[in-house]
């Protein structure tokens, strides 16, 4: 069951450029959009979003409690627009969503174990793909989904979407023979031993962006 947060928002009256003023005051514009009901111009407050960022991950069904008689909304963080120099939060796009609702996401790929082919030949792990599309209820919704990278045995061996375990319930949004991760020969002058650490075993699943 996909963990749920909760955010506490307002509704917004101050629409387009003046949106510049709530920035400087702490307030980040917002608007839920979705099944096919009116859009709903809100506003967060800029600590509690990023406090609930940090701490929770965006991937999450948020509870978007909002102050009035609107009560709550159940969203997924669909898009933030950031400033492009000081990475600041300008804008967050929420789109409704049900918890029996089918969607379409990307699943961070975390990968696991060793590959051979890195220890015994001295090959390069290549991550083709960080992030793979799947489709599952939003009631599913996981942080990320592990990859066993043992079946890397040869240089040019090659894990597909297809390799990927999926949860049940699951089902892939993507190529099925679309590569994720391949062992390559070391390039040419590197030692083995160096070429062998250019490329790390496991990663850690970030945030994206949407």
């Amino acid at each position: 069951m996909a963990e749920t947060t909760e955010l506490a928002v307002a509704t917004r009256t101050v629409v387009g450029k003046a949106t510049r003023h709530l920035r400087k005051t702490g307030i980040v514009p917002a608007n839920i959009y979705g099944h096919k009901e009116a859009s709903l111009a809100v506003q967060i407050d800029a600590h509690t979003f990023d406090r609930l960022r940090r701490e929770h991950g965006l991937r999450n069904i948020i509870s978007l409690r909002i102050a009035g008689e609107l009560g709550v909304q159940t969203v997924l963080v669909r898009h933030i627009q950031y400033n492009p120099i000081s990475r600041k939060i300008l804008h967050v796009d929420f789109s409704r969503v049900g918890m029996e609702e089918q969607i379409e996401m990307k699943l961070p790929l975390h990968f696991v174990g060793e590959a051979p082919a890195v220890k015994l030949h001295g090959g390069v792990l290549l991550h083709l793909l960080e992030a793979l599309p799947v489709g599952c209820k939003a009631s599913d919704i996981l942080e990320s989904i592990d990859v066993d990278l043992s079946s890397l045995t040869d240089i040019e061996s090659t894990l597909h979407a297809s390799d990927v375990k999926l949860p049940a319930g699951y089902k892939l949004a993507i190529d099925a023979d679309e590569p994720i991760a391949k062992i390559v020969a070391p390039r040419s002058g590197l030692p083995e031993a160096e070429a062998a650490t250019s490329a790390p075993e496991t990663t850690t699943p970030t945030s994206p962006s949407p």
